[in-house]
């Protein structure tokens, strides 16, 4: 049984990527806001159109492959589990790099630090569509490649945080039966913790299998 989803002071984006136009991978990040927030289509124009231009200034565009693209990113309120999706109407943002593109399951990993220990508050950021350039001699990311992946994530935390409504990019944390719940029907609602370090940990490729979208 799926815990109680319901959070009254969080919010849910989705970015979504294609290659070549079709889907190929979703980010799913969460930030805290205003309790009872409400989020609208203009406000989800707003917020796609800060995450595409933390992406172009990040840099991480000369590293992805051309036919790779930010396609759209869709908001919505976590307070109920009715509210809908609000799909950002800006263009899609591509990747420049003329080079050929990595194997579709290769990641680079960008991790979320709260200010607990534990893996459940803990985020992790799997980005996509590198071309062969983002790739060094000993085969892994490049310095560059991997700098930009975390900029563009630092990015995105600075542009939602200063935006209105204020958003803070922050680690939802799901958890079973814990205290005070007694059965493993019982379940504790998540926990929002703010993300106080963004940090790529290796130079190191990764794979993401778990989405239903092709390559991922």
């Amino acid at each position: 049984m799926a815990g109680n989803l319901p959070l009254a002071n969080a919010v849910q984006c989705k970015l979504t990527w294609t290659w070549q136009g079709n889907p190929h991978a979703l980010n799913i990040l969460h930030f805290a806001g205003p309790v009872g927030n409400t989020i609208d289509q203009t406000i989800a124009n707003t917020i796609d159109g800060a995450v595409k231009s933390a992406l172009t200034s990040s840099g991480m565009l000369a590293h992805l492959a051309t036919g790779y693209a930010l396609q759209n990113v869709s908001t919505r309120s976590m307070t109920l589990n009715s509210d809908p999706w609000y799909v950002g109407a800006g263009a899609p943002v591509a990747g420049t790099s003329i080079e050929n593109p990595l194997p579709a399951a290769t990641s680079f990993v960008v991790t979320l630090r709260t200010g607990l220990r534990g893996r459940s508050y803990q985020g992790r950021v799997y980005l996509a569509g590198w071309s062969e350039g983002a790739n060094d001699t000993l085969g892994g990311i490049t310095a560059a490649a991997s700098a930009s992946a975390t900029a563009f994530v630092d990015g995105i935390r600075v542009a939602l945080v200063t935006g209105t409504p204020s958003l803070t990019l922050a680690v939802v944390s799901r958890f079973t039966t814990i205290p005070p719940a007694t059965t493993a029907v019982e379940r504790n609602p998540p926990v929002i913790n703010g993300v106080t370090g963004i940090v790529a940990m290796d130079l190191r490729w990764d794979t993401q299998r778990r989405r239903a979208v092709p390559g991922v």
